[in-house]
């Protein structure tokens, strides 16, 4: 019953084109390229203020079927200790911003399906959305090579099931934007291991789409590069160039499962990959060093002035046995051996490091 019914609540969010769903600072439009929003009522021209934005890495909502009755899986980790022990150690952060955006890398689906053809398939049950409700995630990207481990209909149900809870949520088959009170916008699209032929076409027109509505800034987060590889690829690179000639105000980066710098391109702050967050595919990482990252997009009279970045590194794992699905912030030598990674990456330092405001880099924003 509860399948039939987030089946029949997607099926009315594709017919009426636009999802709207309102959180505690603002609403959030999810829609396809050809059924934008008509009117949502911008004031961009008069909207001088901060927008804060938390990013989180890569989160696996569940695992493999093998392990739901493993004793170090996830499942097993949920049913002991509740849909709150997976943030519980970066609520404080994700809280405390205006929105926060995850990599959702799994299928959320009550349904057994079949599942595609790969080395890894992962899953897990539609009520895990209050893993993300629970600590204050308000949006996904869908932008990932495990949205589809179960098919179309495994990737349906995942955004009923995100409908339901009112999370929002983007990838390369549609867009978001959020709206704060003051009526600001701030567009979200996704991009996939490349942005050749017919894929760029799409991300340029989505490009488009966005700054047509009066998106004040746009970003981007993309998925891409070389897994377990320290340093950003041609890949990376060529989403990178093509969002910055496309107006985009940022690029996040996924993938890799470790952390990787970043580069300002022309007053655009790209970060190649955070690494993973609440990671469920795994009991023991490989590289268990992370980042947060929140952004504050500042704003005068409706144009972004200036990015600022903090980098919080973290481990994907609060136990140092195994992987427990609880992150936890680093400090002291820890953070500094992570930030180390990210300067040996790409070159670029930051501001020297404290708990409270992370690593910090400025970004004044140049006229495109």
């Amino acid at each position: 019953m509860k399948t039939r019914l987030m089946t029949a609540l997607l099926c009315l969010i594709l017919l009426q084109g636009v999802f709207v769903s309102a959180g505690a600072s603002g609403t959030w439009y999810t829609f396809t390229e050809d059924a934008p929003p008509e009117q949502m009522g911008y004031l961009v021209n008069e909207y001088t203020g901060t927008v804060t934005v938390t990013f989180l890495g890569d989160c696996t909502l569940g695992g493999e079927e093998k392990s739901r009755n493993s004793s170090l899986g996830f499942f097993r980790r949920i049913r002991d200790n509740g849909y709150e022990f997976p943030m519980r150690n970066l609520s404080a952060l994700t809280a405390s911003d205006d929105l926060t955006v995850a990599n959702l890398e799994g299928v959320l689906t009550d349904r057994k399906l079949a599942k595609v053809d790969k080395k890894y398939n992962f899953s897990g049950p539609t009520d895990y959305t209050e893993i993300l409700t629970s600590a204050g995630i308000e949006c996904v990207t869908l932008a990932n090579n495990h949205s589809h481990d179960y098919g179309d209909a495994g990737y349906a149900d995942t955004k009923a099931a995100l409908a339901s809870a009112g999370i929002s949520f983007f990838g390369t088959d549609c867009l978001a934007v959020w709206q704060n009170e003051d009526g600001v916008l701030i567009g979200f699209t996704g991009a996939s291991f490349s942005v050749s032929g017919n894929q760029g076409k799409r991300y340029e027109r989505q490009m488009e789409l966005l700054r047509s509505l009066g998106c004040a800034a746009v970003i981007t987060v993309m998925h891409a590069g070389e897994e377990y590889t320290y340093t950003p690829n041609g890949y990376q690179k060529q989403i990178a160039n093509l969002a910055l000639k496309s107006g985009a105000s940022l690029v996040i980066g996924h993938h890799p499962h470790v952390v990787q710098g970043y580069e300002i391109l022309s007053g655009m702050p790209v970060v190649y990959s955070l690494g993973n967050c609440s990671f469920g595919g795994t009991t023991h990482a490989k590289d268990s060093d992370a980042l947060v990252v929140r952004a504050e997009l500042r704003f005068e009279e409706g144009v972004l002035a200036e990015t600022v970045l903090q980098f919080y590194p973290i481990s994907i794992t609060s136990d140092s046995h195994y992987n427990n699905y609880s992150p936890a912030f680093l400090t002291g030598k820890d953070a500094e051996r992570v930030l180390q990674k990210l300067k040996d990456s790409t070159g670029n330092g930051f501001e020297p490091f404290d708990e409270k405001n992370g690593a910090a880099v400025f970004c004044p924003a140049v006229p495109r």
